[in-house]
């Protein structure tokens, strides 16, 4: 009981909480807006995303369980770990995102099954956040993102989305959930959001969405392991 206070306490307290969005994949629409948990004090894992099962998001809806059942194919990275990588899978993702939550099964799964190391990167508070103005083609940056975030927005700039809404292609952003193929310095491919079928963060994947996801993310990691280097 002790212990699950403790994960509840972590989920509500020295939490900074702000208005950003997460995606799903095959051009379905998340919820714009959503509630951000962030502890920057926390280095695990397992506790990062259990302690919001179940937890209610600002819409009023129910967060989905997690299990992680080991945590140790993860390491936590900054940006710049990242900007170094030569050779790695990235997740970026945060705990309060729906869809984010429903790929981290999955993707341990895959990540055992394949004895390889995922680098965990939290960017709900690293991103910038920019606005259209109503009725004009200005856009406006209304929260700067860190050094870091730009540079890896420059760095992979070809394999990032565009930022949804302000009807120009050029400004990329990276969504909440993408996992990162990067080989030779380079970004090899990437994995937004969930399954296609998956319309709900809020709701579980299938066991059949399950294993479709995890068999998403061997068959980049097997086209990335035989090309050649």
């Amino acid at each position: 009981n002790n212990m699950k206070n403790n994960t509840n306490l972590l989920w509500g307290f020295a939490i900074v909480l702000l208005v950003i969005a997460c995606q799903n994949t095959g051009g379905n629409s998340a919820d714009n807006t959503q509630e951000v948990a962030v502890d920057t004090t926390i280095k695990s894992f397992k506790v990062e995303y259990e302690s919001g099962n179940g937890s209610e998001s600002r819409s009023g809806k129910t967060h989905i369980s997690v299990t992680v059942e080991n945590d140790s194919n993860i390491v936590y990275a900054t940006e710049e770990d990242i900007l170094k990588l030569e050779n790695g899978i990235v997740l970026f993702a945060f705990p309060a995102c729906p869809w984010a939550r429903n790929i981290v099964e999955p993707l341990l799964d895959f990540a055992k099954e394949e004895n390889v190391k995922i680098h965990y990167l939290n960017n709900a508070k690293i991103r910038d956040k920019k606005e259209l103005q109503q009725d004009s083609t200005i856009i406006v940056t209304t929260e700067e993102g860190t050094e870091g975030y730009y540079a890896l927005l420059k760095k992979f700039d070809e394999i990032w989305d565009p930022y949804r809404g302000l009807d120009n292609d050029t400004i990329k952003r990276i969504y909440s959930p993408t996992v990162l193929f990067i080989k030779n310095n380079k970004a090899f491919d990437k994995r937004p959001g969930t399954v296609e079928s998956h319309q709900d963060g809020y709701v579980k994947l299938t066991v059949e969405q399950h294993k479709e996801l995890q068999q998403a993310y061997t068959d980049i990691y097997r086209r990335y392991s035989n090309e050649s280097k």
